[in-house]
């Protein structure tokens, strides 16, 4: 049976294009307050810029410095409130920000600059931010350049331990509450009639079936892709372009460091050295781009920039591009701003009200940290244009399966003791604080798999955790489709050091097993997962 059945004998309050953070975070919210709502994203939720991420949740200490006060206060808010609604998979995260002599970010600037975060964070902070003699940073991070070494700035944001994840809840949860989410399924035409927006033609790239999609209004969170959209639905005459596409790429070392490194370049950009798993995350390049946004990788001029800056703060022998593991690039979908560098482009989320009535809504400048709010104001003015009035709830409903009522912050540790689990699945403590990682308080369902199918604790990869329970619970309540939303997207197999290259095999068989997947199909998913891991290589192409 087509995945489309049916769409065409149901009248939508709102269409959603885009199935990255916000168009997630949009249909969440709205499917909350009883709207009904369909969302279609054309490659895998999460798979453009959302997974392309730094992996923080923060609130933008570098924005002070364009006195964007109102984001930073925004974003700090909001880290809170993700704090208490995905404690599974969001961790405190200590920053150090080296000060050296001659630097334009001096010891008097940077304590300014934390006493203003301190000053915007909405609640008491554990730990409060300041700046660290030089022994005493030093004795933090030992790996850190000592000539010249003034100080440190010293502060705790938060790592994201998957942006992916964190999306994909936002998918389940807008489910669990009546949306109708589907990936791979491209927007072919935006229909316009008399009265005005009338609907979607919608492609399944995986049956080649088309369908008309009725519905009132449209959001166009379609991130790099907006402009696009926007030329569909005949917008282009009125304004052009409304974003701005700036290239950001990372590398993956081996761990350098137990605390993120916060370092100023020699161009007064800043980067991150970011502990995440068993790497150093260093990342980002802010560069223009303008050309294929689905052929993106990497490459050796940006990969050198970046190494070249860190060595100058951390001059460890292991940062060269012999020991990268792998990179990946994405691409911003700013606010379109003429006469300013990609660096000093505002990180500030807008929404264009465009088409007849203003029943179009695009989304431009979304910042990872804020999805939540920013989705709150669409649908705010989404149930406006649809006459109809019922607040947000999403700043209260947890993101890890159980969309319980959130009453005050919770350690995702605290959800279990693992003992039990231990001796009644075989499941060592790394694969159970794994699934807790993964899951949150739905790991159970998981672990419930595994004492029903005869091999469901299995590992599918020899140097990672994850287990067979998790490959069928992914294709029958996740969504799955193809071997890279699993490997990349569904589970962390693809994003550590083997990237799952010495078991995507064995997977993908399973997989054809559980899809009814011919051998041409099997095969071609592995082609496609092997171009995937080809292109984070690409880099060292001469």
């Amino acid at each position: 049976m087509s995945r489309l059945a049916g769409l065409g004998d149901q009248a939508f309050d709102v269409l959603v294009i885009g199935g990255g953070m916000a168009g997630a975070g949009v249909a969440r919210d709205l499917a909350l307050r009883g709207v009904s709502v369909a969302l279609f994203e054309k490659n895998d939720f999460a798979s453009g810029t959302t997974s392309r991420s730094s992996k923080l949740v923060h609130g933008g200490l570098r924005y002070l410095e364009l006195f964007d006060f109102a984001l930073v206060r925004e974003s700090l808010r909001e880290r809170e409130t993700l704090r208490r609604l995905a404690p599974h998979l969001i961790r405190p995260l200590p920053f150090l920000l080296p000060i050296y002599r001659g630097a334009s970010r001096g010891l008097i600037k940077v304590r300014i600059g934390l006493t203003l975060y301190d000053w915007l964070t909405p609640e008491t902070a554990a730990e409060r931010d300041r700046v660290l003699r030089p022994e005493g940073a030093l004795a933090l991070e030992p790996e850190l350049r000592t000539e010249d070494l003034r100080g440190a700035g010293f502060y705790v944001d938060d790592l994201l331990l998957s942006p992916e994840r964190l999306c994909l809840e936002n998918i389940l949860s807008a489910c669990r509450h009546g949306a109708r989410a589907f990936n791979y399924v491209e927007v072919e035409e935006v229909l316009v009639g008399p009265r005005g927006i009338e609907g979607l033609r919608v492609r399944d790239l995986l049956t080649d079936r088309v369908r008309t999609v009725r519905g009132r209004v449209v959001v166009n969170a379609a991130g790099p892709w907006v402009d696009r959209i926007r030329a569909m639905a005949g917008l282009a005459d009125r304004r052009a372009r409304v974003i701005r596409t700036t290239k950001g790429i990372h590398c993956l070392l081996p761990r350098l460091t137990e605390h993120a490194v916060y370092l100023g370049t020699k161009d007064e950009r800043m980067i991150f050295v970011i502990p995440w798993r068993e790497f150093s995350l260093v990342g980002t390049t802010d560069t223009d781009f303008e050309g294929d946004l689905d052929r993106l990788w990497a490459t050796r001029d940006e990969v050198t920039y970046l190494l070249a800056e860190v060595r100058r703060v951390l001059p460890d022998p292991r940062v060269t591009a012999s020991n990268i593991l792998y990179t990946y690039a994405g691409i911003r979908p700013l606010t379109h701003e003429g006469g300013k560098s990609p660096s000093r482009v505002s990180r500030q989320h807008r929404v264009w009200e465009e088409g007849p009535h203003g029943m179009f809504l695009t989304i431009t400048g979304t910042k990872l940290t804020c999805f939540r709010s920013l989705a709150e104001r669409v649908a705010d003015l989404a149930t406006a244009r649809l006459g109809r009035r019922a607040p947000s709830r999403t700043a209260f409903l947890a993101l890890d399966g159980s969309d319980d009522k959130v009453r005050g912050s919770v350690e995702a540790r605290a959800w279990m003791d693992v003992s039990g689990e231990m001796a009644a699945t075989g499941l060592g403590r790394e694969t159970l604080e794994m699934l807790v990682e993964t899951y949150g308080r739905n790991y159970v369902r998981v672990v419930d798999l595994v004492r029903k199918l005869p091999d469901g604790e299995r590992r599918l990869c020899p140097r990672n955790p994850e287990i067979v329970a998790q490959l069928h619970y992914a294709v029958t309540e996740e969504l799955t489709v193809s071997l890279q939303d699993f490997l990349l997207r569904r589970t962390g197999i693809g994003t550590s050091s083997c990237q799952g290259l010495d078991c995507a095999g064995p997977i993908a068989s399973r997989m054809a097993d559980l899809l009814g997947w011919s051998s041409r199909r099997r095969e071609a998913e592995l082609v496609a997962y092997h171009d995937a891991v080809a292109r984070s290589h690409r880099f060292r192409d001469r």
